[in-house]
C-alpha cells in the first residue's frame, strides 16, 4: 500500500515534554526520545489513521524498556515495576539506540517499533488485539504478524506464545484478541511489554517513497485517544 500524504497529512493536536500526573494523558513530541536514547523521526504524520490501539484496554504507557528502571542501560536501583514506568507522558522510541536496520532513523539503525507497557506490571494478563482486519501471516518464536488486505504488516512481540488466541492463516477482525502481553523473547525473557511494529510503503509530500519499518508513534497516540474516549 502506498499512502500519499501530500493530500492526506494529518497532524497531532498537541504534545508536551515534561512528566505529568498519573491520570492525565500527555505525550512527548514524535521523534523526541528519552535521554541517551538517540535521535528520532520528527514527522507528525499519522501513517495509519484507521488503526486501533493494539491493547484491548488502557491505560498504557509508551517508554523505554532499556533506559527506564529494570532496563539493561538504566542507572536506577528500581526494577521494571517502578512507578515512573507506569506514568505519563509517553515517549517515542522507534529510533532508540539499537542495532537493528531502521532506514528512516538517523544513521539507519534503531528499534524498528514502539514498546508499550500495559496497565500494570503483570504478565499474561493484558490482551493485545488486532489493530485492523486481516490475516495472521506468520507466528515466530516470539512474534505474531498480522497482514491487512492493503499489505500493511503489523508485528506483535513478547506475547505469551503458549496461549495465543490465533494461529497462522486465521482471519481476524479489528479488535479480536491475539494474545496476552508477556516477556517471551526466545530463551531470554525481556521486560513485560508489547513491542509493536508496522511495515508498509509511504509516499511523502516531496515524492520520496519509504518502504519498510515505519514509525507508529503518532498512530498510537491517535488510536489511544479513541480507546480512552478523548
Amino acid at each position: 500500500m502506498t499512502l500519499n500524504f501530500a493530500i492526506a497529512g494529518l497532524l497531532l493536536a498537541c504534545h508536551v515534554q515534561a512528566f505529568a500526573t498519573d491520570d492525565k494523558f500527555e505525550y512527548s513530541a514524535p521523534g523526541v526520545l528519552e535521554a541517551a536514547g538517540g535521535q528520532g523521526v520528527k514527522s507528525e504524520e499519522i501513517l495509519f489513521p484507521a488503526m486501533l490501539f493494539p491493547l484491548e484496554a488502557g491505560p498504557a504507557y509508551l517508554n523505554s524498556q532499556v533506559y527506564r528502571p529494570g532496563g539493561g542501560k538504566s542507572t536506577s536501583h528500581e526494577d521494571q515495576c517502578a512507578k515512573i514506568n507506569y506514568s505519563y507522558p509517553w515517549h517515542d522510541n522507534f529510533c532508540e539506540t539499537r542495532g537493528f536496520d531502521t532506514p528512516m532513523c538517523p544513521g539507519g539503525k534503531g528499534h524498528q517499533g514502539q514498546d508499550i507497557r500495559p496497565r500494570t506490571c503483570k504478565k499474561n494478563l493484558h490482551w493485545a488485539v488486532a489493530v485492523e482486519d486481516g490475516i495472521i501471516g506468520h507466528i515466530g518464536t516470539y512474534s505474531v504478524t498480522l497482514q491487512t488486505k492493503h499489505g500493511t504488516l503489523y508485528r506483535y512481540l513478547h506475547l505469551n506464545m503458549k496461549e495465543l488466541e490465533v494461529r497462522s492463516g486465521k482471519l481476524v477482525k479489528a479488535g479480536d484478541r491475539i494474545g496476552k502481553v508477556s516477556n517471551d523473547f526466545g530463551a531470554t525473557p525481556t521486560t513485560i511489554h508489547l513491542h509493536f511494529e508496522a511495515k508498509d510503503s509511504v509516499r511523502w509530500a516531496d515524492g520520496n517513497v519509504t518502504t519498510g519499518f515505519l514509525p507508529p508513534y503518532t498512530s498510537l497516540v491517535s488510536s489511544y485517544k479513541k480507546l480512552m474516549g478523548e
